[in-house]
C-alpha cells in the first residue's frame, strides 16, 4: 500500500504540470490582464509596463507559465494581481471566499452521504414499494431540478413567505448582545458561528439536495446488484440475521460505486455553489469565479481553475485508496 501511495503521488505531479499549463494557456487568451488598468487616471503607461515586467508578463507563453507556476507553489507575490478588485492580489480573494463556501460545500456533502446511503438502502429493500417510488420521485427531482431554481422556491417559501430564515447573505452585519447592535467581526466566536449557521442553512439545503439524488439511485442500484449475489445467499442459509447481511455483507460492497462519487463530487461542490451563492448573495469562491470570468480576471480566474483541477485529481486519488479501505478484494501493491 505504502508503494502505491508513492508511485500515485509521483503520477499526480505531471499530470497536474499538463493541466495547468493547458488552463493557463487558455486563460492567456482572455487578453492582457493589465489592460484594464489603462482606464484608471492614477495609472501611467510607464507603470502598466513595470507591472508587465514583474509579473513577466511582457516574455513568452512558457516563461510566463513558469515564473506563474512557481508564484503558486511559493506565492511570493499573491498569484498575480486582480483587476476585479484593483490594488489586491488573487491569493488575498481567493483566501477571503475559501472558508464560506467550503464549510457549507463540505456540510452539504456530509448530509447528502448521511441521509442518501440509508434510503438507497431502504429503498433497495422495499423495492416497487411505495417508498420506494416516492424516493426515486425525489432521486429523480434533485437530479434534474437546477440549483438556482430549487434555491429561488426555497427563498421563497422559507424566506419570504414564512421568515423562517434570511433570504441573503452569509451573516448578518449586526449582532444584538445584550439588548444592544455589535459588528459581526466584533461578536464573540459562538455568536458568529451560530449567525453563519442560520443563514447558511437554505444554501446547504439546496446543495444537499443536488448531490442526494444521483447518491439514492447509484446506492439503490448497487444494492439491488448486490443483495442477490451468491455470498448474500450462503449468508443466509447459514442462518446469519437479515440485518447483518444486510448492513455487513451486502452494504460494505454496494458503497463502493458511491466511494467515486464522493471523490468526483468535490470540483462540483463548486459549480453547484457558484449558482447557489449567487442566488443567495453569498461571497464565496463560486461567485468569485463567476466573476472572474466574466470580468476576464485572468489571474484569479487562472489560480481558481489550478484549485479546480487539484481537487479533481485529489479526489480521484482519494476514491482509490477508499476503495482498498472498504473492499477486501482490493489491495494495492
Amino acid at each position: 500500500m505504502r508503494n502505491y501511495l508513492i508511485r500515485r503521488s509521483l503520477e499526480l505531479i505531471p499530470v497536474l504540470f499538463a493541466i495547468a499549463f493547458v488552463s493557463f494557456w487558455l486563460v492567456s487568451k482572455m487578453g492582457d490582464p493589465f489592460a484594464a488598468l489603462i482606464i484608471n487616471p492614477h495609472v501611467h503607461p510607464e507603470d502598466i509596463a513595470r507591472l508587465k515586467h514583474i509579473y513577466h508578463w511582457d516574455g513568452p507563453l512558457v516563461t510566463r507559465f513558469l515564473f506563474w507556476l512557481k508564484d503558486f507553489v511559493h506565492p511570493t507575490m499573491g498569484w498575480g494581481l486582480s483587476t476585479l478588485a484593483p490594488g489586491r492580489t488573487a491569493l488575498e480573494l481567493i483566501k477571503e471566499r475559501i472558508g464560506i463556501t467550503f464549510s457549507f460545500s463540505a456540510t452539504s456533502l456530509i448530509l447528502a452521504f448521511i441521509i442518501s446511503v440509508p434510503l438507497g438502502v431502504f429503498s433497495a429493500l422495499r423495492q416497487y414499494s411505495i417508498a420506494d417510488y416516492a424516493l426515486t420521485f425525489f432521486a429523480f427531482f434533485g437530479m434534474s431540478a437546477p440549483t438556482f431554481w430549487v434555491g429561488i422556491i426555497l427563498m421563497y417559501l422559507l424566506a419570504v413567505k414564512v421568515h423562517w430564515f434570511p433570504a441573503a447573505g452569509a451573516h448578518a452585519a449586526f449582532l444584538t448582545i445584550k439588548g444592544m447592535p455589535v459588528l459581526f467581526d466584533k461578536a464573540p466566536a459562538i455568536r458568529r458561528f451560530l449567525d453563519t449557521g442560520y443563514h447558511l442553512v437554505l444554501p446547504i439545503t439546496v446543495l444537499t439536495i443536488f448531490q442526494m439524488g444521483g447518491w439514492l439511485r447509484y446506492m439503490r442500484s448497487s444494492m439491488l446488484e448486490v443483495k442477490n449475489q451468491d455470498y448474500v445467499r450462503t449468508a443466509r442459509a447459514k442462518g446469519v440475521p437479515e440485518r447483518t447481511v444486510t448492513y455487513k455483507h451486502a452494504l460494505r460492497n454496494a458503497i463502493i460505486p458511491i466511494i467515486t462519487l464522493i471523490g468526483l463530487s468535490f470540483p462540483g461542490l463548486i459549480g453547484g455553489a457558484m449558482l447557489t451563492e449567487t442566488v443567495y448573495a453569498i461571497d464565496g469562491i463560486g461567485r468569485l469565479t463567476y466573476k472572474a470570468v466574466m470580468s476576464q480576471d485572468i489571474f484569479v480566474a487562472m489560480a481558481l481553475i489550478t484549485i479546480f483541477a487539484i481537487l479533481v485529481v485529489l479526489g480521484n486519488f482519494l476514491a482509490d485508496i477508499l476503495y482498498a479501505l472498504v473492499d477486501p478484494r482490493i489491495r494495492y501493491s
